[in-house]
């Protein structure tokens, strides 16, 4: 079977789908990755190989005043945004489709692999007439999208003779990591997969090689607040400070900040480099964040109590849905002052039945069908395709 996963924009997109593309090339099937030029190093960097498509966009512009603490008709904050017809995943999608679509045709792949928010996979594969399947990052935010289907897809779908009505967004099938409570009704079949954690390149290092003398404490703001300019309402420096006011040792695990130069209290470790949140995770005690998708689920994999601080959007929506299940707590970066983010951990330390509530999680996760049981799924979609067809190599 041959399997084209497709990625876009930023690299902590293609970091959910890796462990499942690792199964299917340890299955013994055909895997390349394509996606935006700026992300070949990511994706040859996981081990797979790249198919750079599409003209280098540069993803902090694009996103710039397209994301953000938005409402809803109720003036309920942080939902996610409407996908309009140049909005960042428009902007991608219109770069990556000629490219995607000409590559697809001379690959013949018998299915595509993509992540939400993935217009191009999604139109390229209705153009190839193969199935599609979407991995979902965790919360479906995407349940509270809303989506001019002619206005986004209609300019998308120009020129290829198709009807927008042809692609899946949803994909041919869903496959869905998160487990009850933390996830919300899908409006779609979908199949239990489990979440495993993929952060990127890492080596160990020799500090995380025995146990901590204190509780360990995590502060990230993930790969993408500090690029795109959307984390100037936390305080980075206080925050970390109050925390250490605690009994505690703080690890900075951050990507994009430059701290030199600047005093910090003797138990705060400040790592160098990025390191990988899965090898330092399943030491901690607890983790303060930002509330991304992939550092929520990888929180949530390694069964860490969580405080997650919200900035913009879909942040807003998992905070609440890790709240929802009693292992973690949220705290809006407008409120999140350096004695309330000190306060907020103290009390998720002492608790144990977060403690307890974030083991649960995990759990639940584990309990989920491996990715090399989801293999076999793929292979029932891309055997069983009514509606496709092997397409010419000069189609």
């Amino acid at each position: 079977m041959r399997v084209l996963v497709v990625t876009w924009g930023w690299r902590s997109h293609l970091y959910p789908l890796v462990p499942l593309a690792w199964a299917l090339r340890a299955a013994g099937h055909d895997v390349v990755v394509a996606g935006p030029p700026d992300l070949v190093d990511v994706i040859t960097g996981a081990g797979l190989p790249a198919v750079p498509v599409g003209r280098l966009l540069d993803f902090a512009a694009v996103a710039a005043g397209q994301v953000g603490p938005i409402s809803d008709d109720h003036g309920v904050e942080g939902l996610p945004p409407t996908i309009t017809a140049g909005g960042v995943a428009f902007r991608y999608a219109e770069a990556m489709l000629p490219e995607l679509v000409e590559f697809g045709r001379f690959h013949r792949p018998d299915l595509v692999l993509h992540e939400p928010g993935n217009l191009a996979a999604a139109v390229a594969a209705a153009a190839m007439r193969v199935p599609s399947v979407r991995l979902l990052w965790g919360p479906d935010h995407g349940t509270r999208l809303r989506l001019d289907t002619d206005a986004v897809l209609g300019p998308l779908v120009d020129g290829l003779g198709m009807d927008p009505a042809a692609v899946e967004l949803d994909g041919t099938l869903t496959l869905d990591p998160c487990p009850p409570p933390m996830q919300v009704p899908l409006p779609v079949a979908s199949v239990p997969t489990r979440f495993v954690p993929y952060n990127g390149a890492a080596v160990l290092p020799g500090w995380l090689r025995r146990p901590p003398e204190r509780p360990r404490v995590c502060l990230t703001r993930g790969t993408l607040m500090a690029a795109i300019g959307m984390d100037v309402e936390f305080d980075l420096v206080a925050g970390v400070r109050a925390i250490a006011e605690l009994d505690v040792e703080v690890v900075l695990a951050l990507s994009g900040v430059d701290l030199t130069g600047v005093a910090l209290p003797s138990n705060v470790r400040v790592c160098a480099g990025e390191l990988a949140l899965h090898l330092l995770l399943p030491h901690c005690a607890a983790v303060v964040h930002q509330g991304g998708a992939g550092t929520t689920m990888t929180a949530a994999a390694c069964g860490v109590p969580q405080l997650i601080v919200p900035a913009i959007a879909d942040q807003h929506f998992n905070a609440e849905r890790v709240a929802r299940t009693g292992a973690g707590t949220a705290l809006p970066v407008e409120r999140a002052a350096p004695g309330a983010v000190r306060d907020a951990v103290a009390a998720l330390l002492a608790d144990p039945g977060r403690r307890a509530m974030a083991t649960e999680l995990w759990r639940r996760i584990e309990a989920r069908p491996a990715p090399a049981a989801t293999v076999l799924h793929l292979e029932q979609v891309a055997h069983h395709r009514p509606n496709a067809r092997r397409l010419e190599t000069t189609a």
